[in-house]
């Protein structure tokens, strides 16, 4: 019987291939610090990736990873940094970013140039999962 599985499995691989994305690991591009605040066009985003905007954050979320010459990964980033603090119950629905992100807030968007790199070297107690439970409490997520 343990045959007849392993099987059946080989076969749905043969024909439809693996679950997962294949990637072309030169054009992986792992964002490292993302920068989001509102505008009069709705939300702009800055990272050492690129800048993009959109209506939402997953809009320009998307306009980001349109521009980009490669794969953008947002679950890689280590810090956040948020100019709109009513920004952040859309970024934390979106799933986007890892929960062990550390979150800055800033009045600001301000050069990605070494950022990541100041960030890390003043490390924030604020993680993306201490935020979402804090919403999720308070029942604003």
């Amino acid at each position: 019987m343990k045959w007849l599985y392993l099987f059946a499995a080989l076969v749905l691989t043969a024909v439809f291939g693996l679950p997962f994305r294949a990637y072309d690991t030169g054009k992986l591009l792992p964002v490292r610090t993302v920068q989001a605040a509102r505008t009069a066009r709705g939300v702009k985003l800055v990272s050492e990736i690129g800048q993009a905007e959109g209506e939402s954050w997953t809009e320009a979320v998307a306009a980001l990873r349109e521009q980009a010459p490669g794969d953008v990964f947002f679950d890689t980033a280590e810090q956040l940094v948020v100019c709109a603090p009513s920004l952040l119950p859309e970024i934390l629905r979106s799933g986007e970013l890892r929960p062990a992100a550390q979150v800055y807030f800033a009045e600001e968007l301000t050069d990605p140039e070494g950022l990541n790199e100041y960030l890390t070297a003043h490390k924030s107690e604020l993680t993306v999962a201490d935020l979402r439970y804090a919403l999720l409490r308070e029942g604003r997520l």
